[in-house]
């Protein structure tokens, strides 16, 4: 200690510091010494303070994210209880089905190349596209005259009859080779590419609004999740099979795969519930603070009489 206070005073000196009455001492080198510690000590005490709440914020964020993802899961298990299953389970497989089937569109363009027509096979790609504009305007104006759940089976129909004709023209094409002289063949594939877009369209617009009137309020979001997520995962698993065909240009056994595709869905969309006026009496709530609940059954949904809200009903109660 005494060696160190005689080195800083040597420097203080040589540096210039003149006033010999008030260089260190030993006494007041060991007082910064004790502070010192003490300042150490008290980072160090900062320093596993810090390290300590990191690793409680950390066990917060992973408590809150398995916290999140049961409360997901056990939103999905609402929608298969309470008999819901008998809507939600169709559903699934008519999105899944619906998706199939529209897996052909990203593969449009390849196939006009593949089946040699005349016309450039990207202003038939165009053409077709422009085939929804009416599928959409048909299905908003049917949507209630016709039904929801009508309009899907016209969709998954109508669809499926337009790829089994594409699929028989495009094994014609084939046969005659490259020997067409004319542009019927493209006139007939593009016709019957348009009818497979405006029933696609008049399907899926059906479907969406078919599944969001299918769930309560509370369960809405998630059921409807759950069913475009079914068409998702089979809409990108279809594709490898589709690339398949494409790449061995067997373009009418695709086609044909799709067609039966759409047949099933017909089958499923006729085990969904219709919701067209039905009244949506959202009272299912789980059994927690509900006066009533909807009762799924094979048939649907079975009706409950509306609870009268209207200033005209209060005042004749008056």
């Amino acid at each position: 200690l005494r060696e160190a206070v005689e080195i800083s005073n040597l420097l203080a000196v040589r540096m210039g510091f003149t006033d010999k009455d008030n260089l260190l001492t030993e006494e007041e080198l060991t007082q910064y010494l004790i502070r010192a510690k003490g300042i150490g000590q008290a980072s160090s005490r900062g320093r596993e303070a810090i390290q300590i709440n990191e690793i409680m914020q950390n066990e917060e964020k992973s408590e809150y994210v398995w916290r999140e993802i049961w409360t997901s899961l056990t939103s999905i298990g609402q929608i298969f209880t309470n008999g819901m299953y008998k809507v939600t389970i169709p559903l699934q497989f008519a999105y899944m089905s619906l998706t199939l089937v529209t897996g052909v569109s990203t593969w449009w363009t390849k196939i006009f190349q593949n089946l040699h027509l005349q016309t450039d096979a990207f202003t038939l790609s165009f053409y077709h596209t422009l085939g929804q504009i009416p599928g959409m305007m048909l299905a908003s104006g049917l949507i209630d005259l016709a039904g929801r759940k009508r309009l899907v089976i016209i969709g998954f129909g109508g669809g499926s009859i337009a790829l089994m004709f594409l699929s028989s023209t495009a094994k014609s094409i084939h046969s005659a080779g490259k020997d067409i002289a004319d542009g019927m063949y493209s006139v007939v594939v593009l016709g019957l590419a348009c009818f497979y877009s405006i029933f696609l369209s008049i399907g899926w617009l059906s479907i969406e609004c078919l599944s969001t009137e299918s769930f309560p309020t509370r369960v809405r979001s998630t059921g409807r999740g759950v069913c475009v997520a079914s068409g998702r995962i089979a809409g990108f698993s279809v594709q490898f099979m589709y690339g398949y065909f494409i790449n061995q240009n067997e373009i009418s056994t695709m086609l044909a795969m799709a067609s039966a595709l759409a047949v099933f869905g017909v089958i499923v969309a006729c085990q969904t519930t219709d919701t067209t006026n039905v009244d949506l009496q959202d009272h299912w709530d789980n059994g927690k603070g509900a006066d009533e609940t909807f009762d799924y059954d094979a048939n649907g949904v079975d009706e409950i009489p509306p609870k009268s809200n209207s200033f005209a009903d209060k005042k004749h109660k008056i």
